[in-house]
């Protein structure tokens, strides 16, 4: 789910979630230091949205991010964002929204204007919960792993992208105010980046020891994909009678040039304009008797009439590469790189289903704050639930 808040922080890793800070500005996440408790709380606080283990994910930060999630989309475009929708009655979204209707046009509904903004909530709702989730997830699984990322190693991050992307301080503040991201959070974002790499290089630790034997099985078992085919390059004209054939062939045997000739009365659109050149024929490209014919004719001689389903061919082999088999010394370098890929794809895998799995397991959301997505007690088709009364 590529969303307004995951769009613009998402980090595709091993793990496979947007992370970004769960914190209000300026105070990160706030985790227990010692990590997350694997015993999920029975109940959800009610200053909060969600618990991961013993963790509480406050309604402070929801309400944070539900800004960000509602500004994104507009930050850099000059359009003033529209107020983040506010349950139950959505006043203001109702106000607002009516406000962009053309003046004359046919306004819906107080009601109706009320659904579209509990819909737009609901959407913002749910990409809010499951980044909040996933913050804490990543955060949990980084301290199971002993996964650590340094205050230096986030400033350093920071130093690097902020020369990037805001080469001045104007553009910083311009975007930190349009976005409703504070420098805090930009560094919790870092952060969680640098913790998933970390996470995904212990789940890949080993997969690049490939030994020889298993080099070479590889090769044995993949043998077509290192072997070239014979191929040959023509000079051909395939003409429509016989007797033009001949004609053909007894202007080429005195000595015309092919491009003049295939030019001239050529019915191959494919060569035509080409000089009847072909390069490159690999056997059974072909129909089955002018494949015979190319690949037995000596390398130089003028050949044919060879009548077929589609005219009569008048043509030379040029010139013939032999079928070759590159070797496993050569190859090796290459399926070491394919081997390691594979086996890092399957890591990926086994760490995305384990991960989900294990982190989902200790997570339980508030009813109004539903999605079954990262709620471990949500039910299988809920997703976001959020309030969506209206005036």
């Amino acid at each position: 789910m590529r969303t307004a808040v995951a769009s613009v922080v998402a980090i595709a890793t091993a793990v496979g979630v947007g992370a970004c800070a769960g914190g209000v500005p300026g105070s990160g996440p706030g985790l227990p230091i010692g990590g997350i408790s694997t015993t999920t709380a029975a109940t959800v606080p009610s200053n909060a949205i969600a618990v991961v283990g013993s963790f509480a994910i406050s309604k402070k930060s929801f309400a944070h991010w539900l800004v960000i999630a509602s500004r994104l989309p507009y930050v850099n475009t000059g359009t003033t964002p529209p107020p983040v929708p506010d349950p139950p009655s959505y006043k203001a979204c109702i106000a607002a929204t009516r406000a962009e209707y053309a003046k004359g046009a046919k306004i819906p509904s107080a009601s109706a204007l009320g659904t579209q903004c509990a819909s737009r909530y609901n959407q913002l709702s749910q990409e809010v919960i499951t980044l909040l989730a996933q913050d804490a997830w990543v955060q949990g699984e980084a301290y199971d792993e002993h996964a650590r990322v340094t205050p230096a190693q986030v400033d350093a991050a920071w130093t690097s992208q902020s020369k990037t992307q805001f080469p001045t301080t104007a553009k910083l503040d311009n975007y930190l105010a349009e976005s409703g991201f504070t420098v805090a959070d930009v560094k919790w974002y870092l952060l969680f980046s640098l913790l998933q790499q970390a996470i995904t290089t212990k789940a890949d630790a080993g997969v690049s020891n490939v030994s020889q034997a298993a080099i070479a099985s590889y090769y044995h078992a993949h043998l077509a994909q290192y072997t070239q085919t014979e191929r040959r390059n023509l000079d051909l004209v395939l003409v429509a009678s016989a007797a033009t054939a001949a004609k053909v062939k007894s202007l080429l045997a005195g000595g015309a040039a092919f491009s003049t000739v295939a030019k001239k009365y050529s019915i191959d659109p494919t060569t035509k304009n080409t000089g009847g050149v072909a390069n490159g024929i690999q056997p059974g490209e072909e129909t089955a008797r002018l494949n015979a014919a190319i690949f037995t004719a000596p390398v130089g001689v003028l050949e044919g009439p060879l009548k077929t389903a589609f005219g009569y061919y008048v043509f030379k082999v040029s010139a013939s590469t032999p079928k070759s088999t590159e070797s496993l010394h050569a190859a090796s370098r290459t399926i070491k790189a394919q081997i390691v890929s594979t086996r890092e794809q399957a890591a990926t895998n086994r760490l995305r289903t384990a991960f989900t799995t294990s982190w989902k397991s200790r997570t339980t959301c508030a009813a109004q704050y539903m999605d079954s997505t990262v709620c471990g007690n949500a039910p299988a088709s809920s997703g976001a639930t959020g309030t969506t009364g209206t005036s």
